[in-house]
């Protein structure tokens, strides 16, 4: 995302802070590497940061998730979050509905 690259750019040290305390927080411990990236899923819906929820979508299918399982997340943010939550996720919806090529989702 652009902002990062900003970070990266106007001061670098901050960027690793960033990047490191992703590290930190989204491996594996009592809670699932995979599991934390559904709840950043549904929490990225939540906010309406569709980038986001397409990159934690990739991230916790890369670790095990089925699409099943991220669609079920999704319906979980909605829940909480209102239909809004789902216009955020069109883009991952759209893949998991079959509807998008895989490079593209892929940022490929």
């Amino acid at each position: 995302p652009q902002l990062l690259e900003l970070i990266k750019d106007t001061d670098p040290e901050m960027f690793e802070t960033i990047s490191n305390l992703d590290k930190v927080i989204l491996k594996d411990g009592a809670i699932s590497e995979k599991n934390k990236r559904l709840i950043a899923m549904c929490m990225s819906a939540n906010q309406q940061c569709s980038k986001c929820v397409d990159t934690h979508a990739r991230a916790a299918m890369f670790h095990g998730a089925t699409k099943n399982e991220v669609m079920e997340a999704l319906f979980v943010a909605m829940l909480v979050g209102g239909a809004p939550c789902l216009s955020a996720a069109r883009r991952t919806i759209a893949f998991l509905k079959g509807e998008m090529d895989p490079l593209e989702f892929a940022g490929e």
